[in-house]
């Protein structure tokens, strides 16, 4: 209820106001006096009883409602501010630097300070709106509001017709009345209310990304300004203000309709009474006319926007103003008019940016004390760092929400980048960054107090790339810490800006986190602090936020791995030991195991995997060691490794047998012989040949435990197996064994197979990997805008077997509106309904050994890279990788001849060769490097020719023996004979 915002003098001439309505005939004061002051006067508010006055100084001046003499507000004595609005009994000031002050009474939340039974007499800080940058405030009867620079609008205060546009109101029908009677009589009623007031500021979220910048209250109703020149008005329609052809009360803000068409530029309320002033300077009035305040006489309609009738002397209004139950109009001539700045382009500007150049550019020790002072208010204010960098093109920013912060990061990036240089000025920014979020609120009100942390990070990235890698590493971690202090709706809406940023600008905050982690883990001993969680912590956040961007857009897993030292994994290890015996992971210190794998790449998850089994291995002795011999016994290799006896003519039978009588401790040490062939040198020896065997033979067509796909290619747990059919324990204990032993295995299995093992849920791209004629089958339902042509029901066949997807519907049939349920419930059927006790009987086995938490280390794709290797054929890098002992070189002409039969050799028949040379058909998760392949020549008896020899392999050394034989033709007979019967000649 303000009759004026902000009032500015026409430029280089006379200033006319017109105005209209009346005051009461009662007052007995002077109908006009004459306020001198000192300074010239930039804007005037009035309340019911009291005006205060605001210089272009930035002073306050509160006029004595008996003497008339301004008397300055000292507590703003040497704070400046641009704007101050009265209500009835409270007021409200804006400082310059986005602050906002309130005082007077406080009966229904006003003052925006809390529950409080008194008002303030002296200005009180409104903490809650510190971090929003703002660009207007308004006072109204006994509720206020204020506008940020983006458009946002916030209100605190009586709400009890809904002028706070939050959706609800104060109390019920009955009640609704006696606030009428209370209205109309002017007594004060005193009964209880079921309350609907906000004592603190809240947001208006129907106004969100509508543009808002300007907000006008009356007593008992509000109205909104769009920078599109619409406006909304909500709160009383009694007597109707709000300009909807009604006297309704409005809950939530409602668009004008009347006006549309015309852009409006000023809005203004009176006490129960609304102005407009469109663009083509007509003024419109709609509310209360008894006292001749709308302007029109005494035509109907009050609730319709219609023109006020104003003088024609070839003069233009400038703005419109709305006191209690009066209005007015500043005009000046054509050609006097000139506009002033739109307040909210002026603060939409981005401060910090021409502020560096200038901090950069004077350096002299004269004005070095000024510099020093605005770079520590600019980077300790919350408010002047979110009003920043905004994004200008297309005011993109007016479109700042949850899902985007309306910043422009490059021209942060620019800028930060000239900050850095000056490294006096840097020398300023982190304690005033410090001393920011130190005090910065933990639950801020409306997304645009979140944008500094964004800008932190871009700093962060600036002062990284200059190479003040102790200063940032200390700055990040207080950062992380910030940002994790932040209440989790705040930080799903950090998550989701960093998901709406370009790929490039992601991969920079990423780095910020990354570097200042590798800083640290870097240090001897490696601190596992508080810091150091949190860096992960943010890092975890931005992986997660990663995940949910489109996959065309989304970075690698990669780009989020650590290096990480082998010393510090077997120290974190040892850590992750002691929490599992004391089962409190925080107290004993584990850094990254099981709390952050998403920052190891898969070697790193394997060699930590690998030294737990070599741990495991070596706990296992010991205990039975000593159990041993506290029992008085001497422990036998029997007892302390776990051996399994073989034949190769029934290596499947003979493994299946043995592992069921098998009944020690299975992480000892594996030992395999063959034929009575026990290893001497090397307990290894015959790993590779085991696993090689026994599952090329147990997953095969021929062992009939598995069903097949149509091409054969990949196997899958039959639906028909039986619960006391011990082949699939003993199948997950030996997919267990093998990689708890480090070796890779013939596994034909689609992804879900380590999805499950993994708890993830099996998808139609699952089903389709699998069997792709019915995955692509189910895609085609999916997509099919009328199924029910196809003629499909709920009953499908799948291993041989007509399946009823609904048992209790069992000839539904497949619609539009159940296709979704149809697809889910053949893909879970396939993978979870139809092998249920049969996956549970594999799962027990592969956990035998294998620790779940550590299991849980891999994706799914992981694990299946670990346990099946990868495809192998860059064999150009084997033949460069390849040694040679003994007379043998690159240049000899053996091994020259060896190298033009290999190119010769098909795709199947090079990787028959790897096999037979190295023990792998496919590459083990570490590289072929670990692993590189020798050639020797082959030792053979005098008396007999090379030429009658085979080549020869010894797949631990991954060594090969190779005759010197006299042509080409007859190498490459051996040696694809050689291959085609690689059990034979090994």
């Amino acid at each position: 209820m303000e009759t004026d915002s902000l009032l500015q003098p026409a430029s280089g001439g006379r200033l006319r106001n017109c105005s209209f309505g009346r005051t009461d005939s009662t007052d007995e004061s002077p109908l006009s006096e004459f306020v001198k002051y000192k300074e010239k006067i930039q804007a005037v508010s009035c309340a019911d009883d009291s005006v205060t006055l605001l210089s272009e100084r930035g002073s306050v001046l509160y006029v004595d409602a008996h003497t008339y003499t301004p008397q300055p507000l000292q507590f703003f004595s040497n704070i400046p501010v641009s704007q101050v609005s009265c209500g009835s009994q409270h007021s409200v000031a804006l400082t310059k630097d986005g602050q906002v002050f309130a005082w007077g009474q406080d009966s229904r939340g006003q003052l925006g300070l809390g529950r409080r039974k008194l008002g303030a007499t002296s200005p009180q800080h409104v903490q809650t709106v510190s971090v929003i940058p703002l660009v207007q405030i308004a006072a109204g009867g006994e509720q206020s509001f204020a506008v940020s620079v983006s458009g946002s609008v916030f209100s605190w205060g009586r709400n009890d017709c809904g002028q706070l546009g939050v959706g609800d109101r104060k109390g019920n029908k009955e009640q609704s009345l006696y606030l009428r009677i209370y209205r109309f009589c002017h007594v004060n009623l005193n009964f209880n209310f079921v309350s609907a007031d906000r004592h603190t500021p809240t947001s208006v979220c129907s106004l969100n990304m509508k543009k808002s910048v300007q907000v006008s209250c009356g007593e008992d109703h509000t109205a909104v300004l769009t920078k599109t020149g619409a406006v909304f008005t909500f709160g009383s329609g009694q007597h109707g203000q709000l300009g909807h052809n009604s006297l309704s009360d409005e809950l939530r803000p409602r668009l004008v309709a009347e006006l549309w068409g015309a852009k409006v530029s000023k809005i203004a309320c009176g006490r129960h009474h609304t102005l407009v002033l469109t663009d083509s300077k007509k003024v419109y009035s709609f509310g209360r006319r008894e006292r001749g305040q709308l302007g029109r006489g005494e035509e109907s309609h009050p609730s319709v926007p219609l023109p006020v009738r104003l003088p024609q002397d070839h003069l233009q209004v400038r703005n419109v103003f709305a006191g209690g139950n009066c209005s007015y109009a500043t005009c000046a001539s054509n050609k006097e008019v000139h506009e002033a700045p739109d307040i909210v382009d002026k603060a939409a500007q981005n401060h910090l940016e021409g502020a560096i150049d200038k901090w950069i550019s004077e350096c002299d020790s004269k004005s070095w004390k000024k510099i020093k002072q605005e770079v520590q208010r600019a980077f300790s204010s919350a408010s002047y760092l979110n009003n920043s960098f905004l994004e200008q093109r297309q005011e993109k920013h007016f479109q700042t929400s949850p899902k985007y912060s309306g910043l422009n990061l490059s021209l942060a990036r620019q800028a930060f980048k000239k900050l850095v240089k000056k490294d006096q000025v840097l020398a300023e920014v982190e304690p005033a960054v410090l001393r920011l979020l130190r005090s910065t609120d933990k639950k801020p009100l409306g997304v645009e107090g979140l944008r500094m942390y964004l800008l932190l990070i871009e700093l962060l990235h600036a002062i990284q790339r200059h190479k003040r890698q102790q200063t940032s590493t200390k700055l990040a971690q207080v950062v992380a810490a910030a940002v994790l202090s932040l209440s989790p709706d705040s930080l799903q809406v950090i998550g989701d800006w960093w998901s709406s940023l370009s790929s490039s600008t992601m991969k920079k905050h990423v780095k910020v986190w990354k570097k200042a982690l590798s800083e640290i883990l870097s240090f001897q001993p490696v601190p596992r602090n508080s810091g150091v969680r949190n860096l992960l912590q943010v890092l975890q956040y931005m992986y997660n936020a990663n995940s949910r961007i489109a996959e065309s857009r989304r970075m690698a897993d990669s780009d989020f791995y650590l290096m990480i030292d082998k010393d510090f994994l077997l120290d974190d290890l040892q850590l992750w030991h002691l929490a599992q015996s004391r089962r409190k992971h925080e107290e004993a210190g584990s850094l990254i195991l099981c709390s952050f794998p998403f920052v190891m790449d898969v070697q790193s998850k394997k060699m930590a995997f690998d030294m737990n089994a070599e741990y495991s291995k070596i706990q296992s002795v010991q205990r039975i060691t000593l159990d041993l011999l506290l029992e008085c016994q001497v422990p036998l290799p029997e007892d302390v490794l776990f051996e399994l006896h073989l034949r190769r003519t029934s290596v499947l039978e003979d493994t299946f047998e043995q592992l069921a009588a098998h009944d020690g401790d299975a992480k000892t040490p594996l030992v395999v012989s063959f034929d009575g062939n026990l290893p001497i040198d090397d307990l290894n020896l015959y790993h590779k040949d085991f696993f090689y065997e026994v599952f090329h033979k147990m997953v095969s067509p021929e062992s009939g435990m598995f069903m097949f796909n149509d091409s054969e290619t990949l196997a899958w747990f039959p639906s028909r197996a039986t619960q006391e059919d011990q082949r699939y324990f003993h199948f997950g204990f030996l997919c267990g064994l093998a990689l708890y032993n480090s070796c890779i295995i013939h596994l034909p299995f689609p992804l879900a197979l380590f999805k499950k093992l993994l708890g993830v849920k099996p998808s139609l791209e699952d089903l389709m990997e699998f069997s792709p004629c019915v995955g692509k089958s189910l895609q085609y339902v999916l997509e099919d805008d009328q199924p029910e042509n196809l003629g499909m029901d709920f009953l499908i066949l799948w291993d041989g077997t007509e399946v009823e997807l609904d048992p209790e519907d069992p000839e539904k049939p497949v619609t539009s509106q159940n296709k979704e349920e149809f697809v889910d419930a053949y893909v879970n059927h396939a993978f979870n309904t139809s092998v249920r006790s049969v996956f549970q009987d594999f799962k027990r086995g592969f956990f035998q050994l294998c620790d779940r938490d550590l299991v849980k280390l891999f994706h799914p794709n992981e694990l299946r890279e670990v346990l099946v290797g990868k495809d192998y054929n860059d064999w150009a890098k084997l033949k460069q990788t390849t040694s040679y002992e003994g007379d043998f070189h690159a240049g000899h002409p053996t091994i020259q001849m060896f190298w033009e039969v290999f190119d010769e050799l098909n795709e199947a028949q090079k990787k028959a060769f790897l096999w037979f040379v190295t023990g792998f058909e496919r590459e083990p998760i570490h590289g072929m490097n670990t692993i590189k392949m020798k050639i020797k020549a082959a030792q053979v008896k005098d008396h007999l020719s090379n030429d009658q020899y085979y080549p020869e392999a010894h797949t631990c050394f991954s060594c090969l023996e190779l005759p010197l034989y006299s042509t080409k033709e007859i190498m490459q007979s051996k040696l694809t004979e050689a291959l085609s019967n690689k059990n034979i000649y090994r």
